[in-house]
């Protein structure tokens, strides 16, 4: 995190009767980041949320927002604004009243409040529709609307609650794009909660996966999916190929793992602690996985092929008797391996990583 702290979680516990959500987590969230709480159904990401919004309150632990503890203090006390998947419009209101309403119960003077509902208007592309009413809006229209609502007060702290869940695959993607102009333009710190895996890629300077009411790992889009720190963090965020075996000799930064599973000797980057004999697992991405018709690696058959546009993507079963998915980008060249024939798989010691969890 290069950017000054600007939200701590210190030690943050909630239970709900005998179900712990929090499970004693600490984060810290830089100013002006798009921080993604990244997670399955259950697993804390939107108590978590609500928490930093006001909603609930730590059974123990604290919350500071630009060096103030604000455990204690009432959303509406909190310089945060919740952007909610359902968006919340009130359809009896037109555009423009949906996003005065904060405004309105602060009793904000009119001249900056019209000043402040253009500006929110023009960023967000939304001034030939501030007469209309939300069931005159398609859904990502709403959306925008909804988002309009949530900055127009000016919040230090934008929190998302899986707001991007009700549109489709085409529209989501554009609205992502659209999150990330707006949050640098801004300069605003956001945060997001998902459970859609591309999503946090897209749009997050920093991903904190979840589990259980726990942060398992932290980092840029690209740490968490090139050097997971555990099986379970690698196999969430992307396929992948595990194989289990024993850790062997070294050779610089790579180690070798000797697998009964794989049937073979696999080379991965060496993990940090993992001692010669140490019992370990391997985690290789299908598309780091090279196929040839021979050569040294794992040798196999080409039990399946899927087209699907931008890639191929083929199963191959290891003589081991365990399969390996692996991927090439369709480049129309016409030299795809077909069903049965053998091929030799391959990668980079680099492009693999050893896993002691």
């Amino acid at each position: 995190m290069s950017n000054p702290t600007f939200i701590s979680i210190e030690n943050v516990v909630k239970s709900f009767g005998s179900f712990t959500a929090i499970n004693d987590i600490s984060l810290a969230i830089g100013q002006g980041e798009f921080f993604s709480l990244l997670g399955p159904s259950g697993c804390g990401k939107s108590t978590l949320l609500r928490m930093l919004a006001g909603f609930e309150t730590p059974d123990r632990g604290n919350i500071l927002l630009d060096g103030a503890d604000v455990t204690q203090i009432p959303a509406h006390r909190r310089p945060t604004n919740m952007m909610f998947q359902s968006y919340a419009l009130f359809p009896h209101l037109t555009v423009r009243k949906n996003i005065a309403f904060g405004l309105v119960q602060d009793r904000m003077d009119r001249a900056e409040m019209g000043k402040r509902i253009a500006e929110a208007a023009q960023k967000l592309h939304l001034e030939p529709l501030l007469d209309r009413k939300p069931a005159q809006l398609s859904g990502g229209q709403r959306q925008r609307v909804a988002l309009a609502r949530a900055l127009v007060k000016r919040p230090k702290v934008l929190l998302l609650d899986e707001p991007l869940g009700a549109l489709d695959k085409n529209l989501r993607i554009q609205t992502q794009h659209e999150l990330v102009r707006l949050q640098k333009e801004l300069g605003l710190t956001f945060i997001i909660v998902t459970h859609d895996q591309h999503e946090a890629m897209t749009v997050s300077s920093r991903i904190a996966i979840m589990q259980q009411g726990k942060v398992l790992q932290v980092g840029s889009p690209e740490t968490v999916y090139e050097a997971p720190s555990s099986r379970y963090v690698a196999k969430f965020l992307g396929e992948t190929n595990i194989y289990e075996g024993v850790a062997g000799s070294r050779d610089g930064e790579a180690i070798a793992l000797d697998s009964d599973e794989a049937g073979g000797r696999l080379l991965g980057q060496t993990a940090e602690g993992v001692r010669e004999g140490d019992r370990v697992w391997l985690s290789v991405r299908p598309e780091r996985i090279e196929l040839k018709p021979s050569g040294e690696g794992l040798s196999g058959t080409i039990e399946e092929v899927s087209y699907v546009g931008v890639e191929r993507r083929y199963q191959v079963r290891l003589k081991s008797g365990a399969t390996l998915e692996a991927l090439r980008i369709n480049r129309g060249l016409g030299d795809d391996f077909a069903v049965g024939d053998p091929v030799v798989a391959h990668w980079d010691a680099r492009a693999a990583r050893l896993l002691t969890q």
